[in-house]
């Protein structure tokens, strides 16, 4: 008996080391809702219970609940002009990652960027790389923004970091990603990850907007943000549509 309690503890505490020198961050625990604000055509920001704001693929300032401070960060996916606005982040004043991979801990909040691909095929860079995954826990609730992926599929070390997504937050249909309704390139990403919730960003054919709501209960929001937290995500995976998008859909309004 005693030798198999030592061996479950060993095992535990080797698990514990594994992960301590992996640096793998401990999602901060919390039920009170966020408030995920949207904005085209890919700008999001992330406000904690406790008031701590994370800003992303900001191209109109203006748009953001106020104006940014010291204790803010700002999260850039890629240096395109619809999700990068360089005069905003030469003045950013808080922690920024922009366009590159790293790691930002904060009291309430644990951000991770990991390196993507833009278009299959382009390389997996560090730093300049063509596009960034950032993943925020935050609240309770683990939340993705792809940016402007495009590879066919995400790989094994990919979807390891990315873990079990609450709300991922991607496009469905860009044909500068290669991206569109008959390779069904964004809905595919989707499959392997199985979030909870998805809001979708670019959606250049309107019939993938119909795809995406035959594939996945869907809802609409007609305001600037939605309040949600652990308890309030869908069972099983569903699609918010906001900003313009909420205007090319039928659908019942959403009750975050």
């Amino acid at each position: 008996m005693k030798r198999v309690v030592f061996q479950v503890f060993f095992s535990f505490l080797m698990v514990s080391i594994i992960c301590c020198s992996l640096g793998i961050p401990k999602a901060p625990e919390g039920k009170d809702p966020i408030k995920l604000y949207y904005s085209d055509p890919a700008q999001v920001e992330l406000i904690s219970a406790r008031g701590t704001r994370v800003f992303i693929d900001v191209i109109t300032p203006e748009a953001l609940s106020s104006p940014p401070t010291k204790n803010d960060v700002l999260l850039t996916t890629h240096n395109h002009g619809d999700h990068r606005r360089l005069d905003f982040v030469k003045i950013f004043p808080g922690q920024q990652l922009d366009v590159k991979i790293g790691e930002i801990k904060m009291e309430d909040v644990v951000i991770r960027g990991i390196a993507s691909a833009h278009n299959e095929g382009h390389e997996f860079r560090s730093e300049g790389g063509s596009n960034y995954i950032f993943i925020v826990d935050m609240g309770g609730l683990r939340i993705a923004h792809f940016g402007d992926i495009g590879q066919d599929a995400l790989t094994p070390e990919q979807l390891s970091a990315l873990g079990k997504v609450d709300i991922a937050i991607t496009q469905l249909s860009n044909f500068y990603s290669g991206m569109n309704a008959a390779n069904k390139k964004g809905f595919n990403l989707m499959d392997q990850v199985k979030p909870r919730l998805i809001i979708p960003t670019h959606i250049f054919e309107s019939t993938c907007a119909k795809m995406a709501v035959d594939k996945w209960t869907g809802y609409k929001s007609s305001k600037k943000f939605i309040s949600i937290s652990p308890e309030d995500l869908p069972s099983k995976t569903s699609i918010i549509f906001m900003g313009q998008n909420a205007n090319s859909v039928d659908l019942p309004d959403s009750s975050f």
